[in-house]
């Protein structure tokens, strides 16, 4: 992975365990002033694939909107851990929950000696759809975004149309973790 300065790096190319994925501009939740920020997404090679996590009951608290991925993705795992046993007992939720909670796997990630990754929000994964082609590793599938609709679904992303859905949290889904530089 390319390692030098974060005032020299553009979306797409390799850095700091991922992938460039955006660049904060002036206006944009995340710009500082002075300095290049941005939102690095790990490397294609790492997506995986889970339930997003108890169906049935409300998280509640997530927000859709641009740096709150990472608190919404503590927030969904300090819930699942806070219930009776959930990841022997998922069905108590709902009866295809299987255990896995996409917030833990990204939680205990770690790849290129990063362990800051989070799953993106609503307004992050609409960063990540309009830079897909320069990002790259992007299949024709949804993937699931930290940000709760109600008790029974979770916030998706279309990459085919970039239309925000909303799905059942048991549904098994692609899910591609974010982190910010």
């Amino acid at each position: 992975m390319k390692e030098e300065s974060p005032e020299n790096v553009i979306v797409g190319e390799p850095y700091q365990g991922g992938v460039v994925a955006h660049i904060f501009e002036p206006g944009e939740e995340g710009f500082v002033e002075g300095k290049k920020t941005g939102i690095i997404i790990a490397p294609v090679e790492e997506v995986f694939q889970s339930q997003w996590g108890c169906q049935g009951t409300a998280v509640g608290g997530t927000s859709p909107e641009v740096g709150f991925g990472r608190s919404n993705t503590e927030l969904v795992l300090a819930f699942h851990d806070a219930l009776p046993d959930y990841y022997n007992n998922p069905t108590q939720c709902h009866p295809e929950n299987d255990g896995s909670v996409a917030a833990r796997v990204t939680l205990d990630f770690n790849v290129g000696g990063y362990d800051d990754w989070f799953m993106p929000s609503q307004e992050e994964m609409n960063y990540l759809y309009k830079n897909r082609d320069l990002i790259g590793g992007f299949s024709s599938v949804e993937y699931w975004s930290s940000c709760e609709s109600n008790a029974t679904n979770a916030c998706v992303m279309s990459f085919v149309t970039g239309e925000l859905l909303s799905k059942p949290k048991s549904e098994v889904l692609n899910v591609r973790v974010i982190r910010f530089f």
